[in-house]
């Protein structure tokens, strides 16, 4: 138990830096929490019954975001084929549904109206975004639109959320097509599996199950104890570690660091954890296609049988998708941000562990006047993880609040040459929150460790 590089998570951010170790001869070892690699990227597979291959589900991280370079460079060294989701966007109100025309919500203006107005500011001059809607005249509904779009895009509270982050990001996701989405058509787990092989089969140690509790370093070594799932306890010694856990488990103390790293934690505390649901159900039919009615156009029919994305304004949940253009018989509700409390305080008040499921059918069966009984004989199984109490987790992902856009950037800084921080928390580039931004994290670690090893 005797290593070069010992790595605190096996999420994409310490896999990507385990096998960049591993590949240039060092004694790497990955300490992994769960019983899987992987992280916040999370699949299950459904099998159908009959000959037809399983269905893969994802529960945490699901699309690949636009064209970063990296991210697709991994997928075509893994062999790993995509594709691209396709298909009509539609919106209710809960009295009818229609096509949704992003220019006549305007969400996303008031962002690239907002990343001018940030531009033309002092560096130094941030605010909330609930901040800078108050200054900027904007349209209610697509004032409205702005922050279901923020909030949900990035867990955040909009009364938190900086604008200088925000912007930044707005900037990154142009850079890269980020409006773009893409599936892995096996399933995302195959990304981290793919990093997780060529670690080992280039000498690297993965320890799953095995739960990281304190981390005693000085300058060049570092000593790794706490116990295995099993109960048994660990202990190994490196001469550098990688710490690549969640920003919640960072935050909530979880591991012990002797002595505190100071700076690197204090970092940490300035970012906020984001809140998501997301479940996926599966029914029997594409219900949604056969919907008909007075009120629904031949447009909307005909969006109907592509759809893609439906936004139930003020409905919990108030985002779904399907995996258009696959054609299977499922649909994904997500809610972020302030709204998923929301849902919590219902499953208290109710002592109804379900209260997710009935939320969901019944915001399906509003938007599409259809009937609780008919979606609960068509539903075949739903899918979910509570990201918020898993104890490897302890949220969905990170995000800047106004005043701390640098705080990421902060937290790359090397301890002592000894510790070295990676994450999607830790992104500098403006993906926080995002796979290849975790990745980017710890292509950055391994480089950081290789320097302090010259």
């Amino acid at each position: 138990m005797d290593f070069d590089i010992a790595i605190v998570g096996a999420g994409v951010a310490g896999l990507a830096a385990g096998r960049i170790l591993a590949k240039s001869g060092l004694r790497v070892a990955l300490v992994e929490a769960r019983s899987r690699v992987g992280g916040r990227i999370f699949t299950t597979h459904i099998p159908p019954g009959g000959a037809a291959p399983a269905m893969p589900v994802e529960l945490g991280a699901e699309f690949v975001h636009g064209l970063p370079p990296e991210t697709w460079q991994l997928l075509r060294e893994a062999h790993l084929e995509t594709y691209e989701r396709d298909g009509a966007q539609l919106c209710s109100d809960g009295s009818r549904l229609q096509l949704h025309d992003e220019q006549r919500e305007g969400g996303i203006a008031v962002l690239e109206h907002m990343k001018q107005w940030v531009a033309e500011q002092p560096a130094a001059r941030d605010m909330t975004f609930a901040e800078y809607l108050r200054l900027a005249t904007v349209d209610p509904s697509a004032r409205a639109r702005a922050v279901e779009y923020v909030e949900g895009f990035n867990a955040a509270d909009s009364a938190v959320i900086g604008i200088r982050a925000l912007a930044k990001q707005q900037q990154a996701e142009d850079e890269i097509d980020s409006d773009r989405l893409f599936y892995v058509q096996s399933g995302y787990d195959a990304v981290p599996k793919f990093l997780a092989r060529q670690t080992e089969d280039a000498g690297g140690t993965i320890l799953l199950g095995s739960i990281a509790r304190r981390v005693v370093w000085q300058r060049g070594a570092v000593t790794i104890s706490g116990t295995h799932d099993g109960g048994g306890a660990f202990t190994l010694s490196a001469k550098r570690a990688v710490i690549s856990v969640p920003l919640g488990v960072l935050q909530a103390h979880a591991i012990e660091f002797a002595p505190a790293p100071g700076a690197a934690l204090t970092q940490a505390l300035r970012l906020r954890m984001g809140p998501v649901m997301r479940m996926t159900l599966m029914f029997r039919s594409r219900f949604w296609a056969g919907v008909d009615g007075p009120t629904v156009s031949g447009e909307v029919k005909a969006g109907l049988d592509r759809l893609s994305f439906l936004f139930t304004h003020g409905a919990l949940p108030p985002t779904w998708w399907t995996p258009m253009p696959d054609t299977a018989a499922m649909i994904t509700a997500w809610v972020a941000g302030p709204k998923v409390a929301r849902i919590e305080d219902a499953r208290r008040a109710t002592a109804n562990a379900d209260a997710f499921l009935e939320l969901s059918l019944t915001t399906l069966a509003n938007a599409f006047g259809l009937s609780m009984g008919y979606l609960r004989q068509l539903l075949v199984s739903w899918h979910t993880h509570d990201w918020q109490a898993d104890p490897f987790a302890l949220g969905a992902y990170s995000y800047a609040p106004a005043g701390a856009m640098e705080a990421s950037e902060n937290m790359t800084e090397p301890v002592e040459d000894t510790l070295f921080f990676a994450g999607e928390h830790t992104d500098t580039s403006g993906h926080w929150g995002t796979v290849h931004g975790a990745f980017r994290s710890g292509v950055r670690a391994a480089a950081q460790v290789h320097n302090s090893l010259a």
